[in-house]
């Protein structure tokens, strides 16, 4: 077990908003699910965002701080700013990102950012405590099938997500037919 710190950077320097360019990708934290997936992501006009910002490039795992029960994590694959409430953080070459991803949303460490949280009405992870988080370390190629193991479930359940939903609709399709509107 070494501590995220030693394995990865939390990268916190930020953007004014006048240096953010028009059609420049922005995730806040209502664009990423309790899934970890990225939805609704969008640009931004010139100008629409007021306040400084953080970079990230797909090498990142965007970590949500506020509410960390709420387990937005995610691993985008393209660049953009994103809010301050995100933490981008970069794996170094000690861990795989998908396995430190996958770490990073069990359900123990979820419930170690909540404790370790501060605020009343917007609990917020710090990064300092973020850092401290003990993280298991195999080595690199276990790390990698892990992450592939992890990975193809993912994959499964987001189909299962569709199959049902998609469920959802023919029941209704099947009810309108047989009965109308």
């Amino acid at each position: 077990m070494v501590p995220l710190g030693e394995v990865a950077t939390i990268e916190r320097s930020s953007v004014s908003p006048d240096r953010i360019s028009e059609g420049e990708t922005y995730v806040g934290l209502e664009h990423i699910n309790r899934a970890g997936e990225l939805v609704n992501v969008g640009t931004v006009a010139a100008g629409e965002l007021k306040s400084n910002k953080f970079r990230f490039d797909p090498g990142h795992i965007l970590y949500g701080k506020l509410r960390p029960n709420l387990s937005k994590i995610a691993q985008p694959n393209f660049s953009g700013v994103c809010s301050t409430d995100i933490l981008p953080v970069r794996p170094g070459p000690a861990v795989e990102r998908s396995y430190l991803l996958h770490f990073l949303r069990t359900p123990e460490m979820i419930g170690e950012a909540t404790k370790l949280a501060t605020g009343v009405n917007l609990p917020r992870l710090g990064p300092k405590a973020l850092a401290s988080f003990p993280i298991p370390l195999p080595p690199i190629e276990e790390q990698r099938r892990i992450a592939a193991v992890l990975d193809a479930a993912d994959a499964l359940r987001t189909k299962r997500r569709q199959a049902l939903a998609k469920l959802d609709t023919l029941t209704q399709a099947i009810f309108i037919d047989m009965f109308g509107d």
